[in-house]
């Protein structure tokens, strides 16, 4: 719509309207050309020339630009591109589906399978089937992390056993106060079996079919294979054993993310991706092959090692702690007894802590200066030395083997 459409519509002649465009004024500089109706009293002469406007006239002039004005000022703020959503590099978890989304996944689920049951136990917990959807509704997948796979029941025992969550002031972020961080499940080689790998593979292959993504038992045939290879027992002697949960973790990694670039890249159907990986490829059996068992360790006597040095030291630091009782202890010093030393030894260090509500475990080898992992490594590195109330020292500035020496 131009100038002289607006002024047309207000009731102006053709005259005065030809005067105005004519001068060079156009919609946009007419209605910038005052900032009250006062003042475009005062400019009238200017848009309109010599010519002399009557009352009416004056009044349908203003009557233009007030229209002008409040179709300006009720306008739709613009956007900024930054805050858009495709725009942003903050990823937060799936957006949760409704309950009645949830109960028309579990019909057809039941009305696809006949012979499955849905019970607290089996049933994918809302996060998972939340995840599992968004990713089948964009077509972008990605592999599920193992400690975000978990039933129903898992869901609500870590929800209620979990601690309330305090902000910590040293290092406080308005993310971490504002979303919400999900339960997830611990997955390590210390608490972790083949039995618990499998119920995580069962619980996500009945996540994917739920929403559409799979047939179930293509999902199924994939855990078998992976639990059959993952459980193999090899003997002593043979010097191999089995992969262990972190590395099958890995491998199953591995596989998905073979199987989701089949699907994304080549336009594989996904039911088709996971017979390839399954049944053709051999990257399953590759990855879960058995590896070179390491040598036991080597045990300390109290003559030590010759040559090493450390004979005597490692004789020292763990005499009397492997029996109590009469008789002499092992090494140079005759007449002393065979109990164990007081407190500071390392038969006295504490391995496990209480972190955030979560049981955790020292690092045993960091405590005597011989882990290598570094920041790769699972346990904490944290003084082991027990203090008074019977917990450990919790430092980092110092090991358990150098905390009598330090000052504190």
């Amino acid at each position: 719509m131009s100038l002289s459409d607006i002024l047309k519509a207000e009731g102006l002649s053709e005259a005065l309207i030809k005067v105005a465009t004519d001068a060079g004024w156009t919609l946009s500089t007419f209605r910038h050309a005052a900032d009250s109706p006062a003042d475009l009293e005062k400019v009238i002469p200017d848009i309109f020339g010599s010519s002399e406007l009557s009352r009416l006239q004056i009044a349908q002039a203003r009557a233009a630009w007030a229209g002008l004005s409040s179709s300006a000022s009720s306008a739709p703020p613009a956007v900024p591109t930054s805050a858009s959503e495709t725009s942003s590099w903050v990823e937060t978890f799936a957006p949760k589906i409704t309950a009645l989304k949830l109960t028309e996944y579990k019909k057809a689920f039941l009305a696809a399978y006949t012979s499955e049951i849905l019970s607290p136990c089996s049933m994918p917990s809302l996060r998972l089937v939340s995840l599992a959807a968004h990713q089948e509704s964009k077509k972008d997948y990605k592999w599920i992390p193992w400690k975000h796979r978990m039933s129903e029941e898992k869901a609500a025992e870590l929800q209620l056993s979990r601690p309330a969550k305090q902000p910590r002031l040293e290092a406080l972020g308005i993310s971490s106060l504002l979303l919400d961080e999900p339960p997830t499940l611990e997955v390590g080689d210390n608490f972790m079996g083949v039995s618990a790998v499998q119920r995580i593979l069962a619980i996500h292959d009945v996540a994917l079919a739920m929403v559409g993504s799979c047939h179930l038992a293509r999902l199924k045939a994939y855990s078998s294979k992976f639990i059959h290879l993952l459980s193999q027992r090899h003997e002593a002697s043979s010097g191999l054993r089995a992969p262990t949960i972190l590395e099958a973790q890995q491998a199953d990694c591995k596989l998905w993310q073979g199987i989701y670039a089949l699907v994304l890249e080549k336009d594989w159907n996904l039911n088709d991706a996971i017979f390839e990986y399954t049944e053709i490829r051999g990257d399953m059996s590759n990855l879960l092959q058995a590896r070179a068992r390491p040598p036991p360790p080597q045990r300390f006597n109290e003559k030590g090692i010759k040559g090493k040095g450390l004979g005597r030291f490692m004789s020292e630091h763990w005499k009397g702690y492997s029996f109590e009782g009469k008789g002499k202890s092992p090494g140079k010093e005759k007449g002393s007894k065979g109990k164990p030393s007081g407190k500071g030894g390392a038969g006295s260090w504490v391995k496990h802590v209480q972190v955030n509500g979560e049981t955790k475990q020292l690092c045993m080898q960091w405590q005597s200066g011989k882990c290598s992992r570094g920041a790769s490594c699972a346990f904490l590195h944290n003084c082991a030395y027990p203090k008074g109330d019977g917990s450990a020292c919790m430092s980092k500035a110092h090991n358990a083997l150098n905390h009598a020496s330090t000052s504190h």
